[in-house]
C-alpha cells in the first residue's frame, strides 16, 4: 500500500510538468510544419501574360462585345477607347502579373468569362476575357412545333 501511495504522490508532482512539456513540443511541431504550407497556398505566384487587357471590367466586356460583332482585337480596342475618350484597352507584351480571379458575366444575351490580373510592379488590376456563347436564338432558326 505504501508503494501505491508513493507512486500516486510522484505522479502528481511530475505529471503537470510532463504534460506541459508535451503540449509545448506538439505546438512547436504544428507551427513548424503547418506554417510553410499555409503561406505557399495563400500567395499566388506571378506569371508572364500577354494579350489584350482593359483597365476596367466594363471596358473589357465592351471590348468582347465588339469582337462578338465581328471586329478584330485592334479595332475593338480602338472602338472602346474612342467611346470612353481615354486609353483603356491595349495589347500588352509579356508582362509580370498575378492572377486574381475569374468572373462569369451575362450581358445582352452573351456570356463572358473574364479574368482579373494584378500587374506588377505597378499593382494595377487589368481585365482580359473571352465570349463563351450566346443565349439568344438566331432569327432564322427552325423551331419544332
Amino acid at each position: 500500500m505504501t508503494g501505491l501511495v508513493a507512486f500516486v504522490r510522484r505522479l502528481r508532482r511530475e505529471a503537470p510538468h510532463q504534460i506541459a512539456a508535451m503540449a509545448l513540443c506538439l505546438a512547436g511541431a504544428v507551427a513548424l510544419f503547418a506554417a510553410p504550407g499555409l503561406n505557399a497556398e495563400t500567395a499566388p505566384s506571378p506569371e508572364r501574360v500577354r494579350g489584350f487587357f482593359c483597365n476596367e471590367k466594363t471596358d473589357s466586356i465592351n471590348f468582347l462585345m465588339y469582337q462578338a460583332q465581328g471586329e478584330n482585337e485592334e479595332m475593338a480596342a480602338n472602338a472602346v477607347n474612342k467611346a470612353i475618350a481615354k486609353f483603356s484597352c491595349a495589347y500588352y507584351l509579356p508582362a509580370t502579373a498575378i492572377y486574381t480571379g475569374e468572373h462569369t458575366v451575362m450581358r445582352d444575351g452573351l456570356v463572358f468569362k473574364l479574368h482579373s490580373y494584378l500587374f506588377l510592379p505597378e499593382k494595377v488590376e487589368r481585365w482580359s476575357g473571352s465570349v463563351l456563347g450566346s443565349l439568344q436564338q438566331p432569327a432564322n432558326a427552325k423551331h419544332d412545333v
